[in-house]
């Protein structure tokens, strides 16, 4: 039942740990790029040439909503990260805060209590639920528990006792009493499961996001290798059009020079041709 002012959930170290009286926690533990790029033909019919545009076009790349996907996936997985580190660095900050509760203790403060329960939490590890007695009043209506830290073996021993060594921060006992187990200071943070758990977590989700970081770098370079790719394809067709075109009789069809007023084969003027 660590914790009183401090807060917390069961075996956990959300806000450290529960209050004499109350536990009062919860348990734990698009873009799509499309590029109209015609096609002109250009057919003779009887010496003369006529100009269409393709049936169809080509679509430029199609991996847009595959980046969106990606860097959605990155912000989620950003977020849960920094969440575990948020709970790692708040279990390091308990430990400090109870470890200086236990040696500043009094001898006094050293309270037996009743053991109620044995619980499976975080990381494997398991914690304890106790209650105290106290002759002028009850003070419990819910169990007090410790952090998980305890293996199967060591928890069963404990419950198997019935008694746990508990130090609390202040006398006479309150509802807002503090209080921790005794021998949490023979436990380091590798040993507490929820410190495992949150370390575990936090691996995952790095480990996923920079995943996410070489495949969004991989698809943005794709998307803009073939955007330009296309890009001068679509240059290169407006390039050759406009180097092709050229004026043509309206009577013959035969070509007429750029610097001609006549048709060279048939004596139409310029104004009767395209």
């Amino acid at each position: 039942m660590p914790s009183g002012s401090h807060g917390g959930r069961r075996g956990g170290h959300s806000f450290g740990g529960s209050r004499i009286g109350s536990s009062k926690g919860i348990k734990f533990g698009s873009f799509q790029r499309r590029d109209n790029d015609y096609h002109r033909y250009r057919y003779p019919f009887f010496r003369r040439s006529y100009t269409t545009g393709s049936s169809g076009y080509n679509s430029g790349p199609k991996i847009g909503p595959l980046i969106s996907f990606l860097v959605f996936g990155l912000v989620i997985c950003s977020v849960f990260f920094f969440t575990q580190l948020s709970k790692i660095n708040q279990i390091k900050r308990d430990q400090s805060y109870y470890f200086n509760m236990i040696e500043t203790a009094e001898p006094n403060q050293y309270v037996t209590a009743k053991v109620t329960n044995q619980f499976l939490g975080e990381g494997g590890k398991y914690y304890i639920t106790y209650n105290i007695e106290d002759s002028n009043f009850d003070l419990w209506y819910e169990d007090g528990y410790t952090y998980s830290i305890y293996t199967v073996e060591e928890a069963s021993r404990i419950f198997r006792r019935g008694e746990i060594q508990i130090v609390v921060d202040r006398l006479p006992l309150t509802s807002d009493t503090d209080s921790i187990n005794a021998d949490y200071m023979n436990f380091d943070l590798s040993d507490d499961g929820s410190y495992v758990e949150a370390v575990r977590l936090s691996r995952i989700a790095l480990g996923i996001g920079l995943i996410l970081i070489f495949s969004i770098i991989l698809s943005l370079t794709y998307y803009f290798k073939t955007s330009s790719s296309q890009r001068s394809s679509l240059d290169q067709y407006t390039n050759d059009d406009t180097q092709e075109k050229k004026d043509y009789c309206l009577y013959c069809g035969s070509v007429i020079a750029k610097d001609k007023t006549k048709c060279p084969n048939c004596g139409a003027i310029r104004s009767y041709s395209r």
